[in-house]
């Protein structure tokens, strides 16, 4: 029976650190440094509030800065909560002030630098409802 087939275990470990090669990668991949903390909260109506987040992704990142439409009747924990469910915000950007006014039930936005992210209908939820608000933007070069 010497010449019976076998698995040589040479390649079963090494089919194993394959396969663990893989799941480490996978999961490296899906590993975001992304912080994010609440830099400003803006009442928009009875049913909305415009939460701006200051994202970090390390050292060697600047700044961004993320605008959402989230339930004004919710707590600031469960916006941060949220954050962690991949909601998407309507608008990132390195300014930190783009928010002016609301003016007819739409924001208006004005953004001095870079946009790296841009949504004209903001999107939020209240009691399972879907509801959007209109999102005017300007935008001007470094000054």
């Amino acid at each position: 029976m010497r010449n019976a087939l076998v698995f040589n275990k040479k390649y079963v470990a090494l089919a194993m650190l394959i396969m663990l090669l893989i799941f480490t990668l996978y999961q490296i991949a899906k590993f975001s440094p992304l912080q994010q903390k609440i830099y400003r909260k803006v009442s928009i109506n009875s049913l909305a509030s415009l939460y701006i987040t200051e994202a970090n992704a390390g050292a060697t990142t600047d700044f961004s800065y993320r605008y959402y439409l989230f339930d004004a009747s919710k707590s600031e924990e469960d916006f941060t909560a949220s954050l962690t469910a991949n909601s998407q915000p309507f608008l990132i950007t390195s300014d930190p002030d783009a928010f002016q006014k609301v003016e007819n039930h739409a924001l208006c936005m004005s953004v001095k630098g870079e946009i790296f992210a841009f949504r004209n209908f903001a999107v939020y939820t209240v009691n399972g409802a879907l509801f959007s608000v209109p999102v005017y933007l300007t935008s001007a070069p470094y000054q």
